[in-house]
């Protein structure tokens, strides 16, 4: 018999009154106090009884420490009701129940244990199977304290007796690290994924500014923000509005999102973030100042971001929540917002000073109409665009008779009065594919692209007339006489492929049309005299 065996029986013959010396073992055992009252057979035998009691009662007294100092709590259990037989000191410290309140009840009759099925189903699982172990169950003390415990229970025979041995050792301390451990590690996964998306918006920012600065057109731009705003911002709908150059009224350009909840225009007065001239910031729609441009006010809130360069309004930004609750918006969202708006609108201020030196570059600032410069730059490109395709192109050459004696009876500011307005009639009476350039002083170049002799001298002798109409508005009869139209027309290919050809034509058929009086239109002709095919109103 081991040692936990022998305690065992003696803790039976204490427990269990019932259980009698001869039924747990034939051999019958001595009081510890009595000498021993049998008469051994043999001297040997005799020896060999007494070293056998001082052995037991020596594995006895090393159970007892180990139960009584060991530092997991220790429950003994009547295998076959399951009711509490001993209970080690360390348990009772743990529950903060004494041993006479555990001694004798069953486990679900403790407040220790609250879920009496599962413990009486557990019960009847451990003896079933004699062995069950719970990594993690909960435990109350008589104080109300939960602990986790480590449950291993299992069940052996003792002399035929079945005895349950539970081991219990309190894990709340290691239970409490694992679950800081897990806050932490919870913090650092969200702390590397910020980082993570830090770094994707740090990459998205490289790019958009990469892609704007390429952009050689405003609609490009728009687009560029488009895909980026929608990348930057994938949980935001969002829109972007310009403030054109002829009109109060600010113009969606471009959104991305899945809901459209701007006003496609709107004024300035409508967004709170103009009127401020800073970004205004709306988490819920009762306490704050919501902006008029909206079609349906956005449940979750929103920024207006004004984009302003040198005090010039180039339009808003909008970034609305997709979140249909209001709420405070995600932290660095507001920063992005303003890192986002500071790109867009340097972006856009110089693709907006591009296009202005650009056109101060290449049009004519009395007229409006294109400049020699890009007459050189468009006409080798309109040539061989009509070569490739075999289309017609005419080219007019236009002097104004007379313009001199005009601004010397008149006034220079006439004469520039004058030139203004022939540059609308230019405009207003050419096609929009039609290139109408001040070729310098009073002479015009028209560039007409799939047009044919006669159509084209039709447009020029409308032109011609009008042009008589402005003088009368503007200084009475007494100019009629004094300044008129004259014009030269060359046709490509017939009178020359190249720029310098059909301009070398255009002009001598202008000089043509001088000569012959001039306020008339010319042909150019290569084998006429110069009063050949002329078409003069006089």
């Amino acid at each position: 018999m081991g040692v936990l065996g022998y305690s065992l029986l003696t803790l039976f013959k204490k427990k269990t009154p019932f259980v009698t010396e001869e039924r747990i073992t034939k051999t019958p055992m001595p009081d510890k106090d009595k000498k021993f009252e049998g008469k051994p057979t043999t001297k040997s035998g005799f020896i060999d009884h007494e070293r056998t009691l001082h052995n037991l009662k020596d594995s006895e007294a090393r159970y007892r420490r180990l139960f009584e100092t060991a530092k997991d709590g220790i429950l003994i259990l009547d295998g076959d009701t399951g009711r509490i037989m001993d209970a080690n000191p360390f348990l009772q410290d743990m529950l903060g129940y004494s041993k006479s309140e555990l001694v004798g009840k069953a486990l679900w009759e403790i407040g220790a244990v609250r879920d009496i099925p599962a413990s009486q189903e557990a019960m009847r699982e451990l003896q079933k199977n004699e062995y069950i172990r719970y990594e993690d169950i909960p435990l109350q003390t008589k104080s109300g304290l939960r602990k986790h415990v480590e449950f291993v229970s299992n069940v052996y025979l003792v002399e035929g007796w079945r005895v349950i041995q539970c081991n219990i050792r309190d894990i709340t301390e290691r239970k409490h690290a694992e679950t800081l451990a897990l806050a932490t590690n919870d913090k650092l996964l969200a702390l590397v994924n910020e980082l993570q998306w830090r770094d994707k918006q740090t990459q998205l920012m490289n790019r958009m500014n990469e892609l704007l600065q390429s952009c050689l057109t405003q609609q490009e731009a728009y687009r560029v923000i488009s895909l980026c705003a929608a990348d930057l911002f994938p949980k935001h709908n969002g829109c972007l509005a310009i403030l054109p150059k002829w009109n109060e009224n600010l113009e969606v350009v471009t959104r991305w999102g899945t809901e459209t909840y701007m006003e496609s225009g709107f004024s300035l007065d409508d967004c709170w973030a103009l009127r401020l001239g800073k970004i205004h910031e709306v988490l819920d729609l009762e306490t704050g100042l919501v902006c008029s441009h909206f079609a349906e006010p956005p449940q979750g809130g929103y920024f207006c971001l004004p984009l302003m360069v040198l005090g010039e309004t180039l339009g808003v930004l909008s970034l609305i929540d997709n979140s249909v609750q209001a709420g405070e918006h995600p932290p660095g969202l507001k920063q992005l917002a303003v890192t986002v708006g500071e790109t867009i609108k340097l972006s856009l201020s110089n693709l907006k000073l591009r296009d202005d030196l650009r056109q101060q570059a290449i049009q004519d600032q009395l007229t409006g109409l294109f400049n020699r410069r890009y007459l050189d730059e468009t006409l080798p490109r309109e040539l061989s665009r009509a070569q490739r395709l075999q289309h017609p192109l005419c080219l007019v050459m236009i002097d104004l008779d007379g313009f001199k004696e005009f601004n010397d009876a008149f006034g220079h500011g006439s004469g520039d009065l004058l030139l203004r307005e022939l540059g609308s009639v230019l405009r207003e009476n050419l096609r929009k594919s039609d290139i109408s350039c001040r070729y310098g002083g009073d002479e015009f170049v028209l560039i007409l692209p799939d047009s044919s002799i006669g159509d084209t001298q039709q447009r020029v002798e409308q032109i011609r007339i009008l042009l008589n109409g402005l003088q009368q508005t503007h200084t009475g009869q007494e100019s009629v006489d004094r300044i008129t139209l004259s014009a030269g027309i060359a046709y490509m290919p017939d009178h020359g492929i190249t720029e310098s050809e059909l301009l070398k034509a255009a002009d001598e058929a202008m000089y043509t049309a001088k000569q012959a009086g001039r306020n008339r239109t010319v042909v150019y002709q290569k084998s006429t005299l110069p009063m050949d095919n002329l078409s003069a109103s006089v």
